[in-house]
């Protein structure tokens, strides 16, 4: 009966309506087919697609790096630009001599004798690369892949930039301000004692929590630089005290009187400024130092700052190069590392 029915109206739906119904034979039942013996066709299951129930943050979190801390410690001034291979400092010394005075003495001069001190700039450069179908990947993710690599670009190019403003580039006359030859030599802290008054047998500032005795060594690197300045120092003058990251909890040691370290350094230096710098220590220092370092600098001397790190260009943006399915751009900046314009300015102390 149903197969007959569907015979008949199959070529009227099919004319009329634009209805084909190719594989149909007959309708279906009236009651609908009970089917109760046949088993399913789909494997049991309850649940559906984890994509369905998982939610994806906006927020992009991005990894932990150790911060770049030299150019705001030391300064930083633009000297040249990108076509500058060397610079060259002059230096002059006022020098001459007086004598008795007579109407017809031709005796006592004086004289400005002017040396030059050169320095190299190193340049350097990094590549940001995207293609299409990756941005588009990372877009289905919600992630601006093109944005988050130029980013990087940034942080690849300021972290060697700050690694050139510590320790400058091998090979060139490019240094940092943490190994510049012309610095004077790095003296030792005193011996350390515990608690109990027994030697500890080092100078590290671990080695016992007495604010005092991390103060004498301050005294001691102060004192050297009242030597190496021949007279140009006094406890007013504002002063840079560079600590390394690691020994920072150190300036919260206190006596039994909860006088801290800190609290004894801006007392008795009131213009005394502290900074902290990772490359300083051995711990945060990535290989480049052999041992934990405090400096103590002057910030100027007459009017002229005693060091500023210095770069010739702090980000050249290149021209936008566009292939078939991919872009890239080259970055580049230079540097001519640290420079210490008064390297007498500077005590170092080792060891700490």
């Amino acid at each position: 009966m149903n197969a007959s029915l569907f015979r008949n109206d199959a070529p009227v739906l099919a004319r009329q309506y634009g209805i084909h119904l190719d594989g149909v034979r007959e309708y279906f039942p009236e009651g609908g087919l009970a089917m109760d013996a046949d088993g399913a066709v789909t494997a049991a299951n309850s649940g559906i697609p984890a994509i369905f129930t998982t939610y994806t943050d906006p927020v992009v979190i991005r990894a932990l790096i150790a911060p770049t801390r030299a150019a705001q410690i030391y300064g930083e001034v633009r000297k040249g630009d990108w076509v500058t291979d060397t610079a060259m400092f002059p230096v002059v010394e006022l020098s001459g001599r007086t004598a008795a005075y007579g109407d017809y003495s031709a005796d006592g001069e004086v004289d400005a004798n002017a040396n030059w001190i050169s320095r190299q700039s190193f340049h350097y450069q990094t590549w940001t690369r995207w293609g299409e179908r990756e941005v588009a990947r990372m877009g289905a993710a919600r992630i601006d892949l093109v944005n988050q690599r130029n980013l990087a670009s940034i942080s690849v190019l300021g972290k060697q930039q700050n690694l050139t403003y510590l320790f400058g580039v091998a090979g060139l006359e490019c240094y940092g301000a943490l190994n510049d030859p012309q610095l004077p030599a790095a003296i030792q802290p005193l011996p350390k004692v515990s608690a109990n008054g027994t030697a500890t047998g080092a100078a590290d500032w671990l080695a016992m929590s007495d604010p005092l005795q991390c103060f004498d060594d301050v005294l001691r690197l102060y004192a050297q630089l009242v030597t190496q300045m021949g007279g140009n120092l006094t406890l007013e003058t504002p002063m840079t005290l560079v600590l390394p990251t690691e020994r920072q909890q150190c300036l919260l040691y206190a006596n039994q009187y909860n006088v801290k370290l800190r609290e004894l350094l801006s007392e008795s230096l009131p213009n005394l400024r502290i900074e902290t710098l990772p490359e300083a220590g051995t711990a945060l220092g990535g290989g480049m130092v052999a041992s934990t370092m405090m400096q103590l600098f002057v910030n100027e001397v007459e009017g002229q700052a005693s060091v500023s790190t210095g770069f010739t260009e702090k980000m050249r943006a290149h021209a936008v190069e566009r292939h078939s399915t991919s872009v890239r751009q080259k970055k580049s900046q230079g540097t001519w590392g640290t420079l210490w314009f008064y390297p007498q300015a500077c005590a170092t102390m080792t060891g700490i």
